[in-house]
């Protein structure tokens, strides 16, 4: 398998589940640039990252490459099995936080594409900041009493979550705020697995790592 990502982003978070699952793989980090290389482009034609190549396979958006890596590796135990109530939270998880959490995103990161007024760029990561609450508020609710986001176990939806808490530590409200989601990132920040992939991406956790 390989693993086109780029450090930091949402695609930390298939690098996390391959480490989980421990089978060989590779990652080619991408730029700006380099994401809308033709070839890269054949695989997929968004220009963005993850993508990851399995066999005959270049399957890009995140969520689904994490319930594909879930389901071609039952024995890794990174995700609850199909028919089950915890597979419909996994579900339930993934898409909110590929479509709700993440995007609240793009307007703090990325203000001049929602505004065409440059001194209107504050306003737009202002409300941006108010989404993220919201969205980092539910999960910490339903965080409440559990040790991970969906079943006993850790899963690909408490390391899609990883990326996208982590950037939250920079803000005016910090993800250290929300106490069930701090916990959790604290504890997947001492995680072997995901200490590797920061060692990969020369990267480094938002938090200090639990003793």
């Amino acid at each position: 398998m390989r693993l086109y990502s780029t450090p930091g982003t949402c695609a930390t978070a298939i690098h996390i589940a391959l480490e989980w699952i421990g089978k060989p793989y590779e990652v080619e980090h991408l730029d700006h640039v380099t994401m809308k290389s033709p070839d890269y482009v054949k695989l997929n034609p968004s220009g963005v990252v993850p993508t990851l190549v399995d066999g005959s396979l270049a399957l890009p958006e995140g969520m689904a490459i994490l319930l594909h890596l879930v389901d071609q590796n039952p024995d890794a135990n990174i995700g609850p099995t199909v028919g089950t109530a915890e597979r419909n939270d996994l579900h339930r998880w993934l898409v909110y936080i590929s479509g709700t959490l993440h995007p609240y995103f793009w307007p703090h990161f990325m203000p001049m594409r929602f505004t065409t007024e440059e001194k209107g760029y504050a306003a737009v990561q202002e409300a941006s900041h108010m989404l993220i609450d919201k969205a980092l508020t539910l999960i910490d609710q339903h965080l409440e009493g559990r040790d991970w986001m969906v079943g006993d176990s850790k899963s690909v939806a408490d390391a899609f979550l990883y990326p996208m808490a982590s950037w939250g530590y920079d803000l005016e409200k910090p993800t250290g705020e929300y106490k069930n989601i701090d916990r959790i990132i604290r504890k997947l920040a001492a995680d072997p697995a995901v200490q590797k992939v920061h060692a990969a991406q020369d990267t480094s956790a938002h938090v200090d790592v639990m003793a």
